[in-house]
C-alpha cells in the first residue's frame, strides 16, 4: 500500500506600496491619515528587523478593512537613521497594502494621502524591492501573523 504525501503551501502575498515623505512623527501621521475616509490605523507592536548584526525597530500601524478585503500596514522606513528599504531612503514611511488592490485604487489612495497635513510627497512604489532586502518579506509576514492574531 502506497502513501500519498500532500504538500500544503500558501501563495505568496502580493503587496502594493506607497512611499510617503513627511516630517511628522509616526503617531501624528497616523492621526492625520485616520482623518481621511479610508483609514483607521491602530498602533501595534513595532516591526523588529536585524541588519548587519544590529537590531532595529520600525513603528507599525495596521488597518484591516474587512469590508473591502484589504489590509493596510503603515511602517516607518527609518530607525536610528537606518532605512528599512534603502532603495527608498527618501521616504520616511511606506504604506504596504494587500488584498483587493487595483491601479486606480492605488492612485486614489496616493492622492488622498497627499492631501493630509504634513505630507511632502507620495509615490507608488515597486514592491519587488521588498524582496531585495534579504529576509525582509519573511520577517515581515511572520511579524504580521503574530500581531494580527492579537488584534
Amino acid at each position: 500500500m502506497s502513501k500519498m504525501l500532500t504538500l500544503d503551501f500558501e501563495e505568496e502575498i502580493e503587496y502594493s506600496m506607497i512611499g510617503i515623505a513627511s516630517n511628522l512623527k509616526d503617531y501624528r501621521l497616523s492621526f492625520y491619515l485616520n482623518r481621511l475616509p479610508n483609514f483607521q490605523f491602530k498602533r501595534v507592536e513595532s516591526f523588529v528587523f536585524k541588519k548587519k548584526d544590529q537590531i532595529f525597530d520600525y513603528s507599525l500601524y495596521v488597518f484591516l478593512d474587512n469590508t473591502n478585503l484589504r489590509n493596510f500596514y503603515l511602517i516607518a522606513n527609518k530607525s536610528k537613521s537606518v532605512n528599512l528599504i534603502k532603495d527608498y531612503k527618501h521616504f520616511d514611511y511606506v504604506l504596504i497594502m494587500d488584498g483587493e488592490i487595483n491601479d486606480d485604487f492605488l492612485k486614489e489612495v496616493s492622492s488622498q494621502i497627499k492631501q493630509a497635513d504634513g505630507i511632502i510627497i507620495t509615490s507608488i512604489l515597486n514592491d519587488s524591492v521588498f524582496d531585495k532586502v534579504k529576509g525582509l518579506r519573511t520577517a515581515f509576514e511572520i511579524h504580521l501573523d503574530k500581531v494580527l492574531t492579537s488584534i
